[in-house]
């Protein structure tokens, strides 16, 4: 038996305590990850064979070899065979050729629980890039390899090949929880670092760290490799990058921080024009390679220009095959023409080879917009403009009133809006869902206007977004009625401010607010277009005063731009949550000791004091004064 003692993670366990792991995480370094089962666990299906020959036999035979040797499983005694749960191993072909094997644990994947967690985005992350930031990366080798599994649920990862039975002794590929346990385990490890204002971003075992200067970059790589040995972690030196440059590739993406835009590597490029070139009018595909394609277009999008409204012509083609990816995947499907008008702004050589630039949104302009039957109108910083549609126009439904009104105002105010980010806020799901995802599979007639939308703002904005306001905000029971309570409409308990006001000072502005939860007398609102310093903080410059924030947690990141960019002072409230990144910003910018803030049960309410938060120690708040 294979005792997790012997594992390097839970022979470092002084070190993960150190990390303040959480509970969970430590039991998982040390005693081994529980597979979390939705019931009960399933039951013994008799010893289930792995069948191979040939090439695929010997392929198989050194994977099983290469696994005993870095202990990843082990044979299990003949006398212990007749119980715990089998899957199959079988072989896919790989892109390059060869051959992949694979323990298929998709039946024993339907018993485990489902959760939902958060991993870096590409869009996140171009975001958090700084201009002229300097970069180095690290990987770890045999990632989820560090992670034992608990010695009494290894029996329901078993496998047989040739006569023996194997175990898994370490968490495998191919589990559905996999990732989510080792990204929960990767954010206490680095969580330490991110609170000494170390910038990491973390994509499973492939990890980025960003810096200021080269010898920063160095110190940081420095410290980030010998805290992760210390956890027991190894570290793979041939795909590391631990020179520190200010161009890099990380996640398939190459990030230049000079010319301040990140673009496909060459490798996705040619994997994806190799797929896209099987798509030649009369050929047959599998439905199988018509998902793979489109795929691969959704891992492209937040790097090629309009990505998402180039992708729906073919979205639509392959959904209107009629086929499930559940039982069709080998039926084979004819290209026609459709298809291949639908992918002609694929075939441009330049499309993946452009780029988009690096860096968030801290300063946008915010245009307000509404429709009706009758007619339309519109705001922006005090002026508005307002007309009626005509009989014909009169007789679309109410869904394309309100997207022709965005239109419409936007053409309005352009003089005021060219080159700036827009930010479009309607009381129209249907609108901001349209904008936001570049057009729509549902309605043809809302797509095809969405587009000339998009492509129009395209050439005149540096980006369009909308945003949802409700037309009436009631209180109390109608405030839960439209789901769960929102972040930003979280109030503080008075006695807590006079606490914040007391230890650094009472702030001048408010910068996300509204009537209810405004700490200041000038404060600049999320929805209320009477507010006294307008709507949307980011919409407007801000004053060199002491500011206060209370954000929702999508604005955070721009705040700190903002503050960083601005030297600008600042009582932020958000979570120390070590597992996200902006942790490591604020660290950067502080100006004094932060504050956690005391724990009481009517710590946050809406709804003028009618409804609690459940949970406020989940949320764990802190004031953190910082100067750009």
């Amino acid at each position: 038996m294979v005792s997790v003692q012997q594992n390097p993670l839970a022979r470092s366990q002084q070190a993960w305590r150190e990390c303040s792991a959480h509970p969970w995480v430590l039991s998982t370094v040390t005693k081994g990850y529980r597979l979390q089962f939705a019931g009960k666990p399933p039951p013994f299906n008799g010893v289930i064979a792995s069948v191979a020959k040939g090439d695929s036999a010997r392929v198989l035979e050194t994977e099983i070899s290469s696994l005993l040797e870095k202990r990843a499983i082990r044979r299990v005694p003949v006398g212990e065979t007749q119980k715990g749960y089998y899957s199959r191993y079988f072989l896919i072909p790989k892109k390059d050729g060869g051959l992949r094997p694979t323990l298929d644990l998709r039946v024993l994947n339907k018993h485990l629980r489902k959760y939902k967690f958060r991993m870096l985005t590409v869009a996140a992350l171009t975001r958090a890039i700084r201009r002229d930031d300097w970069f180095t990366a690290i990987d770890l080798k045999d990632a989820y390899f560090h992670i034992s599994i608990y010695p009494a649920h290894r029996k329901y990862l078993r496998f047989s090949f040739q006569s023996e039975v194997y175990e898994f002794v370490t968490l495998p590929f191919g589990l559905s929880l996999a990732p989510r346990v080792f990204t929960k385990c990767m954010e206490t490890a680095l969580s330490p670092l991110r609170r000494r204002g170390l910038r990491i971003y973390a994509y499973l075992d492939d990890y980025l760290i960003c810096a200021h200067s080269r010898e920063r970059a160095e110190r940081d790589t420095e410290m980030l490799t010998s805290h992760l040995m210390n956890l027991g972690f190894r570290i793979n030196y041939a795909k590391s990058q631990l020179i520190p440059s200010r161009e890099i590739k990380y996640l398939g993406l190459r990030i230049d921080s000079v010319a301040y835009r990140t673009m496909l590597s060459e490798r996705r490029i040619i994997a994806f024009y190799q797929c896209l070139a099987l798509f030649r009018l009369g050929n047959l595909v599998s439905f199988r390679t018509c998902l793979r394609l489109l795929g691969m277009m959704a891992s492209l999008l937040a790097v090629v220009p309009l990505g998402l409204l180039k992708m729906r012509d073919f979205q639509r083609w392959v959904a209107a095959r009629g086929l499930c990816s559940c039982r069709h995947l080998t039926r084979r499907v004819r290209i026609h023409e459709e298809c291949v008008a639908a992918l002609r702004q694929w075939r441009d050589p330049s499309l993946l080879r452009t780029g988009v630039p690096l860096g968030g949104v801290s300063l946008r302009k915010v245009v307000t917009t509404n429709a009706s039957l009758s007619g339309w109108g519109a705001v922006f910083q005090g002026r508005s403009v307002n007309g009626r549609w005509t009989p014909q126009l009169g007789e679309l439904y109410i869904n394309m009133l309100e997207l022709m009104a965005v239109f419409l105002a936007l053409k309005h105010f352009l003089p005021f809006l060219e080159g700036f980010h827009v930010l479009v806020r309607t009381d129209n799901t249907t609108v901001v869902a349209y904008i936001n995802r570049q057009g729509g599979t549902r309605s043809l007639q809302l797509h095809n206007l969405a587009r000339k939308l998009i492509v129009w703002s395209a050439a005149h904005f540096s980006s369009l977004r909308a945003t949802h306001v409700p037309g009436v905000l009631n209180m109390g029971a109608d405030l839960l009625s439209r789901g769960n309570p929102l972040y930003g409409e979280w109030v503080l308990h008075p006695q807590v401010m006079d606490q914040i006001w007391g230890i650094y000072g009472r702030a001048a502005v408010d910068l996300f607010a509204s009537r209810e939860n405004a700490k200041c007398p000038l404060y600049f609102s999320l929805r209320d277009e009477n507010a006294p310093l307008g709507v949307d903080a980011l919409a407007h410059p801000w004053p060199n005063v002491l500011l206060y924030a209370f954000p929702p947690l999508s604005l955070i990141s721009p705040t700190l731009e903002r503050v960083r960019e601005n030297a600008l002072s600042l009582l932020l409230i958000a979570p120390h949550w070590p597992g996200r990144p902006w942790l490591a910003e604020i660290v950067q910018l502080l100006q004094g000791e932060p504050w956690p803030l005391p724990l009481r049960r009517d710590l946050l309410s809406q709804a003028g004091g009618k409804n609690f938060h459940p949970q406020p120690e989940r949320v764990n708040l802190w004031v953190w004064h910082m100067k750009g």
